[in-house]
């Protein structure tokens, strides 16, 4: 195959992976983004370093806040699949001396798998970004020698587990009776850097990645496969052939895979669960017409999907006229009790901020970063946090997270904002956002709970009768309450 044609392929494949996450599943990288909070500082960078395999998820964290724009996110996996897709042929350019290579569509293989692992919603970005390091330091290791004794331990520190890739490549190419000892050198390295440095992780997530997933316990298959595919792919790339492979063989193989990896997809991607996400990014950005027309199609029939279709009828007016036309499970599907998790809170936070409750939003949105499995913080979160803090003059908890969001990307100019409001109470109240809610809100303070909750509305609704939100959804809360007492 010539250069234009595998220059072709190579576009082909970033412009799909960028329409694949642009058109198909822009929530996902909604998803990684409000999970995580790159900050631009020291202590970050040595807590990530702290760890094998932490400079590829210092890496990635700083990607994944790309994620903020869907265009930057979509761009960032489509480099990162191209990028792999090159490393891979290139590193087979050393498995022939005389350099000859063949199959260039089979170098596609490791990228079209990543794409359906990343199906599961918990595998990071930063596990394509550690295979991408692996895959690129196979020609160095295969020309290390005996220097690979330091290169192996500093590649695992640096990239993870997989860095197992450069090593099996230099010991399969050289075929020698050292190299047998580089395997025992290297099992000798995981084993004594995990007893020292990372003792606190069971050690299946010290052999296989500490932060290839955000769920530690997790192992999925492909985690294992891809990294040994890829290692397959630069041999199978790599050995000789008598004659010119035909480019309409590689054309082929290329729609083989393709047409495999739409297969794999359709498997991998969760429909319900993505659904959801995608009514969480849409509300996120009050897009509120494009979650009613989503559900118009397709609704899944969760307490989730409910609540956050419910909560963009309302904000389109459509609330009382159209809730029969759409999926209901009571009074859940309104407001959800707290259930802990980094997802099913989030439009009942927002729902109960607009309608006056900012203690509630409070607690549900610190419960959902405290869900965050892996430990992370949420720009998002926080600054929701900051939000309700700001609204009922706890002003020194709501420096704490301004000061964190400060040192980020996209969320630093919005802090400083309102770190400067701080110091004036006049600024807190011309803001219409906050004068509103803090009209709005209790007056009193109470103790309650959620089997009560329509009380509060009626509260909110008593002490300011421009709170038509508490009103409508006190009056749908009766509404479906008697359709349940009915059944």
């Amino acid at each position: 195959m010539d250069r234009v044609n595998k220059a072709a392929l190579s576009t082909l494949l970033g412009v799909g992976v960028f329409a694949f996450w642009m058109g198909l599943y822009p929530q996902a990288l909604n998803y990684h983004e409000q999970n995580q909070l790159f900050l631009f500082t020291g202590d970050y960078f040595r807590e990530r370093m702290a760890l094998p395999g932490g400079f590829a998820d210092w890496l990635s964290e700083f990607l994944v806040q790309l994620f903020y724009y869907r265009w930057s996110g979509a761009l960032v996996l489509a480099v990162l699949a191209v990028l792999l897709q090159l490393a891979v042929w290139r590193s087979a350019g050393c498995v022939d001396k005389r350099g000859s290579r063949s199959l260039y569509a089979l170098s596609f293989l490791p990228s079209l798998l990543m794409l359906v692992h990343m199906g599961n919603m918990e595998v990071l970005v930063s596990y394509p970004v550690a295979l991408l390091l692996s895959v690129s330091l196979c020609p160095v290791f295969a020309r290390a020698g005996w220097h690979r004794l330091w290169l192996i331990p500093l590649g695992w520190w640096l990239a993870g587990p997989v860095i197992i890739v450069p090593i099996l490549f230099s010991v399969l190419l050289g075929r020698k009776w050292k190299d047998v000892l580089v395997l025992v050198f290297t099992a000798l390295v995981y084993y004594a850097g995990y007893r020292l440095l990372a003792a606190q992780y069971p050690m299946r997530d010290a052999f296989f990645g500490v932060n290839y997933t955000r769920i530690r316990e997790m192992l999925p298959a492909l985690q294992v496969i891809i990294p040994l595919m890829a290692l397959g792919c630069i041999f199978g790339c790599g050995l000789p052939m008598k004659k010119t492979v035909p480019t309409i063989l590689d054309w082929a193989l290329f729609a083989v895979l393709v047409l495999g990896t739409a297969l794999g997809v359709r498997q991998a991607y969760d429909r319900d669960a993505y659904e959801v996400l995608a009514y969480d990014d849409l509300i996120r950005h009050e897009r509120y017409q494009e979650v009613i027309k989503r559900a118009e199609k397709y609704q899944p029939p969760t307490p989730v999907s409910a609540c956050s279709v419910n909560f963009s009828l309302f904000m389109n007016g459509q609330l009382s006229a159209r809730l029969p036309e759409f999926y209901q499970c009571g009074t859940q599907g309104l407001v959800l009790p707290s259930i802990r998790d980094n997802v099913s809170d989030l439009t009942s936070a927002e729902l109960l901020w607009m309608m006056g409750m900012p203690n509630i939003t409070l607690q549900y949105y610190f419960d959902s970063m405290e869900s965050i499995e892996n430990g992370r913080l949420s720009g998002r979160f926080l600054s929701r946090m900051a939000d309700c803090n700001l609204v009922n003059g706890w002003y020194g908890p709501a420096e704490k997270y301004l000061d964190l969001l400060s040192h980020s990307l996209f969320y630093r100019k919005s802090a400083l904002r309102r770190k400067e409001m701080l110091r004036d109470e006049a600024a807190v109240n011309a803001d219409p956002v906050y004068a509103y809610v803090r009209s709005v809100r209790f007056r009193d303070d109470f103790i309650t709970g959620y089997d009560r909750l329509d009380l509060m509305m009626a509260i909110l609704y008593n002490q300011n009768e421009n709170n038509f939100m508490a009103a409508e959804y006190y009056n749908v809360w009766q509404r479906l309450k008697q359709m349940e007492g009915q059944r």
